[in-house]
């Protein structure tokens, strides 16, 4: 590839300059580059996908109108995904002390969620955000917290790090997060990532001799943003270089966002320094919805697909439904999808045909909530102490007999057991089964309160 000498180039950008407002040059245009290719035929490298989107949509014809001044015609412009994403951006020196520092070298990084590799167009779920996201008594500090570390400049809760079981909402705060940032300043160096791309694409530096290049890139956003932390969990050397990417970013006052299955403390194999970083900021949990909450969400689920489903029947699906948000999501699009299909209009008689397989496996199944109320109950205990993060000896032998039981007759993993009890990990919720199926063989006691304790829950359930 051929290139426009230094004199002609710098040209062209100060007439692109003139054109576009200061903070856009700055930021998306200081360090362009042109190949030529052929006679009036250029291309322009640009780290990723969208780099090349946006140039494409916002600066072509700017620069086209900056070209045909300097030479009399409009060239033929593409924007091309380079091979090598450091030789895409030319850093610049500043001609004089008055003259705004030149940007990092690694260009700024938009969120974009685990699923898409790095160098692709960041794709936000266009529903994720706060004002579509349903609070109630089980997410509302995490709300709270959420929101405030979108507003808050001064980095108060840094790093925020929220946790729960599957399908609670996590997500859905991180990306709401990135959202509201993004809307006050749309030139945020967001990156969102999975843990797993994050270990991946270390391991992949350490393979190429990049690891300067993967420590700039992490280390130069503005925010970080790690989904499933957990992840890190036995993998030593990507818990090492996490945590001198997490000094560098926290020293510099950059926000650090993290979600987790479980809180920091109940991550197994996770180095002490690490645990010690994450809770020194703010923790928050996410616990599964009540009731009513399943109804709210239900309701706003309906609203944003513009559907009017009768109020008796939103209670029926949720009571169906009491393990996640999504599940609850899943049973009302395949509701309205039924009801679409069949030309039929959304009732109760629809519903209880549509959904009689939830219906029926989530009777057979007895939720957790019912099994905490009714060991609650029956020790004489709190249910909001079953659910305490902290564990107590007077609490314990109920406690491990209602993750004993919900292991039994619900269909959850361990992991969404221990996010019912507290956030507790599945070894340690593996553990205090293990206790009570063994003490049940040699302790008549605890086998008859057991065995009380389900002849109670199948009795709720008929």
């Amino acid at each position: 590839m051929m290139q426009l000498t230094e004199e002609t180039r710098q040209s062209i950008l100060q007439r692109l300059e003139q054109a576009i407002a200061p903070a856009v040059f700055q930021t998306w245009c200081r360090n362009l580059r042109f190949d030529a290719v052929r006679e009036n035929v250029y291309e322009v490298p640009v780290p990723n996908a969208f780099y090349r989107e946006w140039l494409e949509r916002e600066i072509r014809d700017p620069l086209e109108e900056a070209f045909r001044q300097i030479f009399g015609r409009a060239p033929q412009l593409s924007f091309r995904i380079s091979d090598d994403p450091e030789t895409a951006i030319v850093p610049l020196e500043p001609s004089s002390a008055d003259a705004p520092a030149a940007p990092r070298e690694v260009p700024p990084e938009p969120p974009r969620p685990a699923s898409v590799p790095a160098g692709a167009a960041p794709l936000l779920n266009p529903a994720y955000t706060f004002d579509t996201f349903v609070v109630g008594p089980t997410n509302r500090v995490a709300h709270a917290a959420a929101l405030s570390v979108s507003e808050n400049q001064g980095y108060v809760h840094n790093p925020f790090f929220v946790h729960g079981g599957v399908g609670l909402g996590k997500t859905h705060l991180l990306q709401a997060i990135c959202r509201a940032i993004l809307a006050r300043n749309p030139y945020a160096r967001i990156l969102y990532l999975s843990c797993e791309s994050f270990v991946n694409e270390y391991i992949g530096a350490l393979q190429r001799g990049r690891i300067e290049a993967f420590r700039q890139r992490m280390r130069g956003s503005d925010v970080l943003v790690i989904d499933d932390i957990h992840f890190l969990a036995g993998k030593d050397s990507s818990q090492e270089e996490f945590f001198h990417t997490f000094n560098a970013l926290h020293m510099a006052q950059r926000r650090v966002i993290l979600s987790s299955d479980s809180g920091p403390r109940e991550i197994r194999a996770l180095k002490e320094q690490l645990v010690s970083r994450f809770l020194g900021g703010f923790e928050a949990r996410i616990d599964a919805p009540t009731f009513e909450m399943r109804v709210a969400i239900l309701r706003k689920k309906a609203e944003i697909k513009r559907r009017e489903i009768p109020e008796e029947v939103l209670s029926f699906v949720a009571a169906s439904v009491d393990t996640n948000i999504r599940e609850l999501e899943g049973a009302i699009n395949k509701l309205i999808a039924y009801a679409s299909l069949s030309s039929r209009p959304i009732d109760l008689t629809l519903a209880q045909e549509t959904l009689r397989d939830v219906a029926t496996a989530a009777k057979q199944r007895i939720g957790v909530q019912k099994i905490q109320e009714v060991v609650s109950l029956f020790y004489g205990k709190r249910v909001i102490d079953l659910r305490s993060r902290t564990w107590t000896k007077s609490t314990s032998r109920a406690r491990q007999v209602a993750m004993f039981l919900c292991k039994e007759m619900t269909s959850h993993s361990l992991s969404e057991i221990g996010s019912f009890f507290g956030g507790k990990d599945h070894s340690t919720v593996l553990y205090g089964i293990g206790r009570i199926s063994a003490a049940m063989t040699k302790n008549e006691q605890i086998r008859s309160e057991v065995e009380s304790i389900r002849r109670l829950l199948r009795g709720n359930s008929e």
